[in-house]
Protein backbone atom coordinates (compact mmCIF):
# COMPACT_ATOMS: atom_id res chain seq x y z
CA UNK A 1 0.00 0.00 0.00
CA UNK A 2 2.90 2.32 0.60
CA UNK A 3 4.86 1.80 -2.34
CA UNK A 4 1.27 2.44 -4.44
CA UNK A 5 0.78 5.56 -2.17
CA UNK A 6 4.25 6.89 -3.11
CA UNK A 7 4.08 6.32 -6.62
CA UNK A 8 1.06 8.11 -6.64
CA UNK A 9 2.35 11.29 -4.61
CA UNK A 10 5.73 11.24 -6.92
CA UNK A 11 2.75 10.91 -10.43
CA UNK A 12 0.68 14.04 -9.08
CA UNK A 13 4.07 15.69 -8.84
CA UNK A 14 5.25 15.02 -12.13
CA UNK A 15 2.12 16.01 -13.10
CA UNK A 16 1.66 19.39 -11.49
CA UNK A 17 5.11 20.51 -12.69
CA UNK A 18 5.20 22.68 -16.10
CA UNK A 19 7.17 21.25 -18.70
CA UNK A 20 10.97 22.71 -18.72
CA UNK A 21 12.45 23.59 -22.36
CA UNK A 22 16.05 23.17 -22.28
CA UNK A 23 18.10 26.38 -21.46
CA UNK A 24 14.89 27.40 -19.11
CA UNK A 25 14.55 27.30 -15.72
CA UNK A 26 11.75 26.70 -13.40
CA UNK A 27 10.93 28.42 -10.07
CA UNK A 28 8.46 27.57 -7.93
CA UNK A 29 6.69 30.41 -5.41
CA UNK A 30 4.23 29.61 -2.50
CA UNK A 31 2.04 32.31 -1.12
CA UNK A 32 0.12 32.13 2.17
CA UNK A 33 -0.42 34.95 4.79
CA UNK A 34 2.19 36.85 4.85
CA UNK A 35 4.86 35.17 3.08
CA UNK A 36 6.19 34.36 -0.12
CA UNK A 37 8.46 31.33 0.23
CA UNK A 38 11.17 31.45 -0.99
CA UNK A 39 11.84 35.12 -0.26
CA UNK A 40 14.17 35.36 -2.84
CA UNK A 41 14.63 34.37 -6.37
CA UNK A 42 17.24 34.28 -8.98
CA UNK A 43 16.82 34.52 -12.30
CA UNK A 44 19.43 35.07 -15.37
CA UNK A 45 18.94 37.81 -18.15
CA UNK A 46 17.59 36.89 -21.38
CA UNK A 47 17.22 33.12 -20.59
CA UNK A 48 12.97 32.34 -20.11
CA UNK A 49 12.06 30.83 -16.61
CA UNK A 50 8.57 29.47 -16.00
CA UNK A 51 7.74 30.58 -12.49
CA UNK A 52 4.97 28.32 -11.19
CA UNK A 53 2.76 30.39 -8.39
CA UNK A 54 1.11 28.44 -5.85
CA UNK A 55 -1.14 29.52 -3.03
CA UNK A 56 -1.01 27.30 0.13
CA UNK A 57 -3.28 30.14 2.67
CA UNK A 58 -5.72 32.59 1.03
CA UNK A 59 -5.59 34.82 -2.31
CA UNK A 60 -2.47 36.68 -3.07
CA UNK A 61 -1.62 38.26 -6.41
CA UNK A 62 2.41 39.43 -7.74
CA UNK A 63 3.34 41.48 -10.33
CA UNK A 64 7.02 42.33 -11.19
CA UNK A 65 7.55 44.58 -14.39
CA UNK A 66 11.01 45.14 -13.99
CA UNK A 67 10.86 41.47 -15.20
CA UNK A 68 8.41 41.31 -17.70
CA UNK A 69 5.47 40.17 -15.69
CA UNK A 70 3.36 43.57 -16.49
CA UNK A 71 0.00 41.78 -15.27
CA UNK A 72 -1.23 40.94 -11.97
CA UNK A 73 -1.35 37.41 -11.41
CA UNK A 74 -4.14 36.20 -9.16
CA UNK A 75 -2.52 33.60 -7.01
CA UNK A 76 -4.92 30.71 -5.63
CA UNK A 77 -4.84 27.49 -4.73
CA UNK A 78 -4.13 25.76 -8.13
CA UNK A 79 -0.53 26.25 -9.65
CA UNK A 80 -0.56 29.26 -12.13
CA UNK A 81 2.36 28.92 -14.35
CA UNK A 82 3.89 32.40 -16.19
CA UNK A 83 6.78 32.82 -18.51
CA UNK A 84 9.28 35.54 -18.33
CA UNK A 85 12.42 36.86 -19.81
CA UNK A 86 13.80 39.47 -17.97
CA UNK A 87 16.08 42.05 -20.71
CA UNK A 88 18.16 43.71 -17.18
CA UNK A 89 20.02 42.64 -14.26
CA UNK A 90 19.33 44.01 -11.03
CA UNK A 91 17.85 43.56 -7.84
CA UNK A 92 13.92 44.14 -7.57
CA UNK A 93 11.27 43.73 -5.10
CA UNK A 94 7.51 42.27 -5.64
CA UNK A 95 4.93 42.62 -2.95
CA UNK A 96 1.57 40.77 -2.77
CA UNK A 97 -0.84 42.81 -5.45
CA UNK A 98 -4.10 41.32 -3.80
CA UNK A 99 -5.05 42.85 0.04
CA UNK A 100 -4.66 39.60 2.54
CA UNK A 101 -5.02 40.93 6.10
CA UNK A 102 -2.99 43.39 8.59
CA UNK A 103 0.49 41.46 7.18
CA UNK A 104 -0.36 42.75 3.44
CA UNK A 105 2.30 45.52 3.23
CA UNK A 106 4.95 43.11 4.90
CA UNK A 107 4.71 40.39 2.26
CA UNK A 108 7.44 40.67 -0.18
CA UNK A 109 9.09 38.90 -2.77
CA UNK A 110 12.69 39.79 -4.07
CA UNK A 111 14.13 39.08 -7.45
CA UNK A 112 17.69 38.64 -8.11
CA UNK A 113 18.37 39.00 -12.03
CA UNK A 114 21.80 38.02 -12.53
CA UNK A 115 24.17 37.18 -16.00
Amino acid sequence: MKIISIALTLGLAAALAAPVMAGEQSTTVYAKNFAFTPGTITLKVHQRAKLVFVGTQGTHGITIPEIGLNKVIVIGNKPTTVEVTPQRTGNFVARCAVYCGIGHGSMLLKVAVIK
